[in-house]
């Protein structure tokens, strides 16, 4: 009789991989649903079916240096684009065109916000702002040195990192920033945690509040209405660890930032206190934290994709899914600098130039795409016998992915269902695919037995 006739077998499903990544804990510990590594996959909008990421384009416009930052509004169909040498480009929606309008008073990575039909440049140096109607850049040259910008009833408001102060424009008027005690409608300021030993390095709206982070891990909550009289701060975090001015953003109902211990959020509460901090990275925490340098996050929102870039690589991303709750990596054969979703495109920076992220790319401009997935390790008190691996994938195209068990491979379609049948023993059972061809995974079922 043959071996494997004496044992009763078990088929274990690998079907819903909703979970995404987790690496905080052992390969054999986590849920079923988890992954302890998905590469060039997403989950977009509501979807919980892992989708391969597109692949990125050739390279369509570029400018004179090094893009910096690139901005889109999508109200006006406003794109631009920042250099390192401080060029500000209005670029076509098609990416292909870039037509330099001036160049930034500051030398920070920009940050915009559009108020009364125009939109506003903080960057270090003086405040400017970007006349769509008339594609010319101003100066605000009696207005205030910031690099950060954004608007609140009807104010433009403004800070500068390595200060505790925030800084409000007249009434309706972003270029007006001169103060007068007996009118309140003229500019005003607040400072937030004065003589706390910490500055403003992020500003983030929160319903009707704004969180102001500090560098010292303090959050502050900013209250009140448009009337002067009513602003009120009040602490309400610390020892955060909060870092970096491109790593906090809002996002639904919430705040997201990134600290030295992982992703984290600010939300609204019944509780005493209003607003509570959360964490949100518990499964991948250890991918933001090791090796953090200047962290960056990116908002796609009508994918529901928070990216964030947490070391000095730009090739390496995540992507974590807030309506889903689950996250996976991303790898491009550039340093991106930045992403950013217009009306109808997905453009990236990388270098001087712009790309397109497109659904319909099989390859990074010629380049293959490493797709990779590993899933939850089995472990036996014996040893476990293999009979057969059955896979089911979906592809535009036909193509082929090696599933390893162990150290079986196995080329397996990914346009179709195939099963192939086996005899391995092994004491733990680790899966993994990797492919260059994109493929929706279906289902991965292995049948076993205990030996």
């Amino acid at each position: 009789m043959r071996r494997t006739a004496k044992h009763n077998a078990t088929v274990l499903s690998f079907a819903d991989f909703s979970g995404g990544i987790n690496v905080m804990t052992t390969g054999d510990l986590i849920a079923a649903n988890e992954m302890q590594q998905c590469q060039n996959f997403w989950f977009l909008g509501n979807q919980r079916s892992l989708q391969p990421r597109g692949g990125i384009s050739s390279m369509l416009g570029s400018a004179d240096a090094e893009i910096l930052s690139v901005y889109y509004d999508n109200d006006s169909n406003t794109f631009l684009a920042f250099d390192v040498d401080g060029g500000v480009y209005h670029v076509s929606s098609d990416g292909r065109d870039l037509d330099k309008v001036g160049k930034l008073t500051g030398k920070q990575k920009p940050v915009c916000a559009k108020f009364k039909d125009v939109i506003w440049i903080a960057s270090g140096g003086k405040l400017q702002f970007y006349d769509y109607a008339e594609d010319s850049l101003s100066t605000v040259l009696d207005g205030p040195t910031c690099d950060m910008v954004f608007q609140r009833f009807a104010r433009l408001c403004v800070s500068m990192s390595g200060t505790d102060r925030i800084t409000y424009s007249a009434t309706g008027d972003g270029t007006d920033w001169e103060q007068d005690d007996n009118d309140l409608s003229k500019s005003q300021w607040v400072d937030i945690g004065y003589g706390d030993s910490g500055d403003i390095i992020a500003v983030a709206p929160l319903a009707t509040d704004l969180m102001i982070l500090k560098n010292n891990g303090m959050i502050y909550q900013l209250t009140g209405d448009a009337e002067v009289a009513s602003w009120a701060v009040y602490r309400i975090a610390t020892e955060t660890d909060a870092v970096g001015r491109q790593a906090a953003l809002p996002v639904g109902n919430d705040v997201v930032f990134i600290s030295r211990g992982g992703l984290k959020t600010l939300s609204t509460t019944m509780d005493y206190g209003n607003i509570a901090t959360a964490e949100i990275g518990q499964k991948f925490n250890l991918l933001v934290t090791q090796s953090q340098f200047d962290p960056q996050i990116v908002h796609l929102r009508r994918r529901k994709l928070l990216l964030v870039r947490p070391t000095e690589d730009k090739s390496y991303w995540l992507a974590y899914n807030y309506a889903v709750g689950a996250a996976t990596t991303l790898h491009f054969p550039l340093q991106v600098t930045d992403i950013v979703e217009t009306q109808d495109r997905l453009m990236l920076a990388a270098g001087a130039a712009l790309y397109e992220i497109l659904d319909t790319n099989t390859t990074d401009d010629g380049a293959a795409i490493d797709y990779a997935i590993r899933l939850k390790d089995t472990v036996s008190s014996e040893k476990i016998i293999v009979r057969s691996i059955d896979t089911d994938a979906q592809a535009e195209q036909a193509g082929t992915v090696k599933v390893h068990v162990d150290n079986i491979a196995l080329d397996m379609p990914t346009n179709r269902r195939r099963k192939v049948r086996c005899n391995h023993t092994t004491p733990k059972m680790e899966i993994s695919l990797a492919g260059s061809s994109p493929f929706l995974l279906k289902h991965v079922l292995v049948e076993v037995a205990d030996l």
